[in-house]
């Protein structure tokens, strides 16, 4: 049987770009909503502004080490 593994850093430059554009506009949409939102901040938009550092994040390193990309 085939060993499966996560590949969790994008395999290209192109899509480590795409990873940060994305996860800067989703970032982006997240800070406004939480300023606009009185009282109690929405979970949902705590979990997708984390998710978009983290999507940030692993593409950074992608951009930064190239022979991590793929793994």
């Amino acid at each position: 049987m085939a060993e499966r593994r996560w590949h969790i850093i994008p395999t290209t430059a192109s899509l480590c770009w795409l990873y940060l554009g994305v996860g800067a506009v989703l970032l982006v949409s997240s800070i406004l909503t939480l300023t606009g939102t009185n009282g109690r901040a929405p979970v949902l938009t705590v979990i997708a502004a984390v998710a978009a550092v983290a999507l940030m994040a692993i593409s950074v390193v992608g951009l930064a080490r190239p022979k991590l990309r793929g793994r």
